[in-house]
């Protein structure tokens, strides 16, 4: 059960982080697009973003309450609460249960007899009455809750143990704690819908009350026997799913998962697997909170233009402004020196997504390098599904929001000076600074080439001397595709990127990011950065020479401009390791190659 209030304390310390710091001068008002699902957070207009009746809702704005947040005591949940007395109307005829209230938050349960397809809601309390706001409602409208209070990355999630004491017998899952094929894995959300029996909102659920609907469960794209999906006892509105992780589920440490119910897709969250229990081990980058490691990596065609790329773009003015970060960008624009952020540089993460195009721009070919050390309170953010599911992830971000390895504080470490070799490749690297401490990063002297790559650090005030540590780069892939720029991508018609090359168990990462629009705004749009947009992870391996982009990655994203970058990476055995006094747990030397097609177009 603690597993289930942390659910809580995680949207708790989010709303302080949301929360304006004045109360609103005249009465409390409601954000656009401020009622969301209380777990994944979706916004109401993308697809997939009704609430459900009886589900738990987050309302985001200001002068909803006081600083001091309001917790609710105990069961029936009040419907009036707070040194304000807010409240919450539905339709101008019901209120919703109230589990907590901020100035600029407030978690509630909505009634479980609303019915329609979009129900009125304001908030009232004593300085009057709000804005009110028409939200989408629909039978069902799932939302995993997870660690980091975003509703991406990894899940809140409890493992099933045969312990003979029952108190050590559910597991909190993590890296740390990863399941294994075959056990049984517990995870919280909200929005299955109608349950037998009916349970009224703000009271808390009997033992059992099963979804009338019951969900599908997908684990690293493999469908999850299901034992239960309904009610978590004890708690309002929270469902809880309890599901077999399939025999042939990959091993990864965010192996995606998600459910279906009728054409709703919910979030998608991550879950850790090792078929041996021990900790989990990013292939590309391990990664634990609270303890220090490096990663020094190659980069090559930062911005490099898919085939039928070339020219001027129609909408976003092809390569040039406007391709780069909040600052200002420098188009195609590889990595800027001051825009590798503490936590930058995903691999397989586009242009769009801020830190890769800068007004100070390196180059398409460039090495980086962090030594970093998390907080405890740092978690994986969305990570890299794992290669041979061919699975894929997807997630909304806000006006010129980012997604990583990891999310978190980070504390930067110096290594010294780094030296680098390798084909036609001779350089020196000094840490550069960024806020509190420094990253590494200078462009490559020739584009990368297959040959093998050495790396040395000679030691610096946090992190030890390491090396030599060699790293072999293969031939590169070659994406056969040609999309030129305003292709229009329909979400009936399949589309299959095909490439060459690469070793067979190299992985391949596919990452995409649609922009949606406010009515009205019309071609060049500038700095796309500046609008909401919904993104999608896939990975496979280069053996395969093609993937398909699910047709429930499509379904969760709304119309607008679209992005598509192709990374192709070292598989696991392809990473070089490396070890040094400072670095808890070592460091990772590894390449990356990417390829973008920029201006495409999603259909409606």
């Amino acid at each position: 059960m603690a597993s289930l209030r942390n659910c809580w304390i995680v949207l708790f310390l989010l709303t302080l982080v949301l929360s304006p710091s004045k109360l609103a001068a005249q009465g409390p008002l409601i954000f656009p697009n401020g009622a969301v699902n209380g777990a994944s957070f979706r916004p109401p207009d993308f697809p997939g973003g009704a609430v459900a009746p009886g589900s738990l809702v987050s309302i985001f704005g200001q002068g909803l309450g006081l600083r001091e947040p309001v917790v609710a005591g105990g069961f029936p949940l009040p419907t009036q609460l707070g040194p304000l007395q807010t409240r919450v109307r539905i339709n101008d005829t019901a209120d919703c249960p109230l589990f907590f209230i901020s100035e600029g938050q407030i978690n509630c349960q909505l009634p479980d007899d609303l019915a329609g397809t979009q129900i009125r809601l304001r908030v009232i309390n004593s300085a009057g009455p709000s804005n009110e706001i028409t939200v989408p409602l629909g039978p069902f409208g799932f939302g995993f809750f997870t660690r980091n209070g975003n509703g991406r990355g990894l899940m809140v999630g409890s493992n099933f143990t045969d312990d003979p004491d029952p108190a050590r017998r559910f597991q909190l899952h993590g890296p740390e704690t990863p399941a294994r094929p075959g056990q049984v894995l517990l995870l919280w959300g909200t929005g299955l819908g109608a349950t037998l029996p009916r349970i009224p909102a703000g009271q808390p659920s009997p033992s059992s009350a099963a979804a009338v609907i019951q969900p599908q469960v997908f684990i690293g794209d493999r469908p999850a026997q299901v034992q239960y999906a309904g009610r978590a006892p004890g708690f309002a509105g929270l469902d809880q799913i309890q599901a077999v992780i399939p025999p042939d589920a990959p091993a990864g440490c965010a192996v995606p998962v998600r459910i279906q119910l009728g054409n709703q897709i919910s979030n998608t969250g991550t879950i850790a697997i090792n078929p041996g229990g021990l900790r989990c081990v990013d292939p590309f980058e391990d990664i634990l909170a609270g303890t220090s490691h490096g990663s020094i990596v190659l980069h090559s065609g930062l911005g490099r233009l898919g085939s039928g790329q070339l020219g001027p773009g129609p909408m976003m003015g092809g390569p040039g402004p406007g391709h780069g970060g909040p600052g200002g960008g420098s188009g195609t624009g590889g990595v800027g020196r001051g825009g590798i952020g503490p936590i930058g540089l995903h691999p397989g993460l586009h242009l769009h997504t801020g830190g890769l195009g800068t007004m100070a721009s390196v180059g398409p070919d460039v090495v980086s390098a962090r030594f970093v050390r998390l907080a405890s309170s740092s978690n994986l953010d969305i990570g890299i599904p794992p290669a041979p599911s061919n699975s894929c992830q997807s997630y909304p971000l806000g006006a010129f929001a980012n997604a990583d390895l990891f999310a978190g504080p980070v504390q930067l470490l110096s290594a010294g000076i780094l030296t680098l070799n390798g084909p036609a490749t001779q350089l020196t690297l000094s840490p550069e600074p960024v806020g509190s401490g420094g990253l590494y990063v200078a462009a490559l002297p020739s584009p990368l080439a297959p040959g093998t790559y050495t790396v040395s650090g000679s030691g610096g005030a946090e992190v030890g001397s390491f090396g030599p540590v060699n790293l072999n780069v293969p031939a590169l892939l070659n994406l056969t595709n040609s999309l030129p720029f305003g292709t229009l991508v329909s979400r009936q018609d399949s589309l299959t990127l095909t490439w060459t090359g690469g070793n067979p168990n190299d992985a391949v990462v596919i990452h995409g990011r649609v922009f949606s629009l406010p009515s009205g705004t019309t071609p060049p749009y500038g700095d796309l950065l500046r609008f909401r947009s919904h993104a999608f992870i896939c990975s496979t391996t280069a053996g395969t020479g093609r993937f398909t982009i699910p047709s429930y990655v499509w379904s969760t994203l709304p119309a607008g401009p679209l992005s598509i970058n192709v990374t192709h990476m070292p598989s696991a055995d392809g990473v070089a390791r490396f070890n040094a006094a400072g670095l808890d747990i070592g460091g990772v030397f590894r390449w990356i190659n990417t390829t973008a097609f920029l201006d495409l177009v999603l259909g409606p």
